[in-house]
């Protein structure tokens, strides 16, 4: 309950954000567009624009230690840390000071940077180049760097990228062909050693076969037999070793497997995928039988009786079958064994037979003359292999195996790179909207009005008696059918039930100050209850800023000014309107001289007359904040109700309106909430959504009857759509 709790409470939490950030979104969107045209303004109108263009270059990794002239390798591919050092060559002084003195630089920059006629210096010049003008990049998982040139002029920044690639290329030759002419000096003193030694082997066989008087003649055939015995030797020695193995691997099978009781050994035997047989279907029977025995037995029968002796005999049976296929299974790995030792046995003879007919080769005298013809032919591979390397180098050097090449030439940009429209406005829009985000959160914050019904319950601590949405007219006006007439009916039912509710029947409108939509509120009421069934008296008691009759569209002749002045009594101004079961006292005019004649004894005079005569006495009033009235008539009136328009005033406002009719002891019911704008507000969206779901429905309803009883038919009550 309590994780329940609170996943309500951060879910209330986030969508009051969102209710702020709605409420607020012109401002937000205004800050907005401010924000992103002055980052156009910045960007198109005051930056700096930027040129940039680059020369891809193939980069071959060179070889310190000359491995490629002897191994015969190619170029290999560069990984990260030979990329980053080729790099740092690139930027170094070594590469960019000849291009600065190609380039005239330090005169041009000295010009443009210093505004200077005297040349910089080549240090500044690598300084603002490295700084300012130039960007080394690899491409990842290949051998290819970037020589981005970066300026104000686009022929400049390609002219610096090749600049520097061309550099880059001609040092990179020149390192290459001085490595190249001291490997191959040094790869002519090797073959020189190498004819050497082979001029030595030969001379060794010449001696050992005069010395033994060998014969040559034959002597490939001796020599291949030798090799041929060996080669047997090795092979057969790998059978040995192998069939060790195998006998090593057959005896732990066999023990372990003896040695395990039958559920283990069928299981270890089924993840060795060892052939069971058909144990598996006996295993089933087996399980099957037990589980019928048991049945039996479980079902009263005795063990003397006839089906279970038979269910035993056949589960005996069963289990005799099993442990001889288990047993055969057995014994089969144990013949295993046997075969593999008697193969490993017979292998462990030759290769002993094999080893002893080789050592009895090599202590002949033979042996000594077949190693030396072994040891010249050596030599003389490996002098061949250096005179082969030493051609091909000769021939790659003269068909350009270069270690840079320009993979293509930089050309000037038609656009800047700098500064990004694109990423400059997206920044701008980004900020601007954090920024409007931020100054709606602290408006926001700094606005005290009543925004919820919670603020009513938390500051006023009255109970919310309706919700009025924003934009309602008078309901003579939108109709009777308007949806926007059920938060009014809520009104009326929760007046009737409240407790207070029995104590009379004069109610009145008040608000802490003006324009927050009392009399809207008062007279749609009061045309809800008459829709009811109620008699109901409207009473303009606003005498300064009246309003009633401009909603009933009736003169402001003669009414309440004038039964205060004494030219009548109350009832004798009750006037009826074109809706039924509602009449209306107007305010009349009052001269300002005269409103001190505004008094409660005269008040609770015309109120105990006019009660008598109808269900409901609607009284309309003045704020109750600056202005007498409203003060005597909430202390006259059997009920109040405080109206506070939505985001209007201060709460401040309001809780002095709730002590002002505290303090003349007024019979404060609660508060209506008018004016709520319920798209911006979504807490609000229930109070409204039901009377437009109903008002649809209902439209839809009356709609189809319409198109049954044909155009222009009437209601029950054989009045027109414009009745009221």
């Amino acid at each position: 309950m309590a994780n329940s709790e609170s996943s309500s409470d951060i879910s209330l939490h986030f969508l009051d954000y969102w209710r702020v950030i709605r409420n607020r979104a012109p401002i937000i969107l205004t800050i907005f567009m401010l924000t992103f045209m002055t980052g156009y303004f910045v960007t198109f109108h005051y930056m700096e624009k930027k040129y940039d263009a680059t020369a891809q270059i193939r980069v071959a990794e060179s070889d310190p230690n000359l491995g490629a002239l002897f191994t015969g390798e190619g170029a290999r591919p560069f990984n990260p840390i030979v990329f980053n050092r080729e790099m740092e060559i690139i930027k170094s002084r070594a590469v960019i000071d000849p291009v600065v003195e190609k380039l005239n630089l330090t005169q041009l920059w000295a010009k443009r940077y210093f505004d200077s006629s005297q040349p910089i210096t080549p240090l500044q010049a690598y300084l603002i180049m490295a700084g300012r003008h130039l960007d080394v990049s690899f491409t990842r998982n290949s051998d290819l760097i970037e020589i981005r040139g970066i300026s104000a002029d686009r022929e400049e920044a390609a002219r610096l990228a090749n600049a520097i690639a061309e550099e880059y290329l001609s040092r990179r030759s020149r390192e290459a062909l001085a490595k190249f002419n001291k490997g191959l000096t040094e790869l002519d003193s090797e073959i020189a050693e190498q004819e050497a030694r082979y001029q030595a082997a030969q001379k060794k066989v010449e001696e050992l076969r005069l010395a033994g008087g060998v014969e040559v003649i034959g002597m490939g055939q001796e020599g291949g037999m030798m090799e041929s015995l060996e080669s047997e030797l090795s092979r057969k020695q790998q059978l040995l070793d192998e069939a060790k193995a195998a006998y090593i691997r057959a005896k732990v099978l066999r023990d372990e497997l003896k040695a395990l009781p039958i559920e283990q050994f069928l299981s270890a035997a089924a993840a060795l995928n060892i052939d069971l047989g058909n144990i598996s279907q006996l295993r089933d029977r087996q399980l099957f039988l037990e589980s019928g025995l048991q049945n039996l037995v479980n079902s009263g029968l005795g063990p003397d009786h006839p089906r279970i002796q038979a269910a035993r005999g056949e589960l005996e049976t069963v289990n005799q079958q099993i442990d001889r296929l288990i047993a055969g299974r057995q014994k089969a790995l144990e013949i295993d064994v046997q075969v593999i030792e008697s193969q490993m046995n017979e292998l462990a003879k030759e290769v002993e037979t094999l080893a002893n007919d080789v050592r009895e080769r090599k202590t002949t005298k033979l042996a000594p003359f077949q190693e030396a013809i072994k040891e010249r032919e050596h030599q003389k591979m490996l002098l061949d292999a250096l005179k082969t390397r030493r051609i091909q180098k000769k021939v790659d050097v003269e068909v350009g195996d270069e270690p840079v090449k320009i993979i293509s030439k930089a050309e000037p940009s038609d656009s800047p790179f700098k500064p990004n429209p694109f990423l400059n406005l997206a920044i701008a829009g980004v900020m601007g909207l954090v920024l409007g985000i931020i100054v709606a959160f602290f408006i926001e914050y700094l606005d005290t009005s009543v925004k919820t019904m919670d603020d009513v319950e938390k500051f006023l601590g009255l109970p919310v008696l309706a919700v009025i949405p924003d934009g309602v007219s008078p309901l003579n006006v939108e109709g009777s059918d308007s949806p926007h007439a059920e938060g009014y009916r809520i009104l009326r039912a929760k007046i009737d039930l409240s407790p207070v509710a029995g104590t009379g029947n004069t109610v009145t409108m008040l608000s802490g100050g003006p324009g927050e939509g009392k009399s809207t509120t008062l007279f749609n009421l009061a045309f809800v209850a008459a829709q009811a069934g109620q008699t109901v008296l409207l009473v303009d008691g606003d005498l300064r800023r009246p309003t009633l009759h401009d909603m009933l569209g009736i003169e402001n002749e003669q009414g309440v000014a004038d039964v205060f002045l004494g030219r009548g009594l109350a009832y004798e101004f009750i006037r009826a309107t074109s809706i039924p079961n509602l009449h209306v006292i107007s305010a009349g005019d009052m001269p300002s001289s005269e409103m001190g004649s505004f008094s409660g004894a005269k008040l609770r005079e015309i109120l105990d007359d006019l009660k008598l005569r109808y269900d409901l006495v609607l009284i309309d009033s003045p704020p109750v904040l600056g202005i007498s009235d409203g003060s005597v008539i909430a202390h006259e009136a059997d009920a109040c109700l405080l109206v506070i328009q939505h985001r209007r005033y201060p709460r401040d406002i309001s809780l002095r309106a709730k002590r002002a009719i505290e303090e003349v002891k007024g019979n404060l019911l609660g508060v209506v909430l008018n004016a709520v704008t319920i798209k911006s507000d979504e807490a609000y969206y229930y109070y409204s959504s039901y009377g437009d779901y109903y008002y649809k429905d209902k439209s839809r309803r009356s709609g189809k009857s319409k198109a049954q009883a044909g155009v222009g038919a009437q209601d029950g009550n054989g009045n027109g759509s414009d009745s009221y």
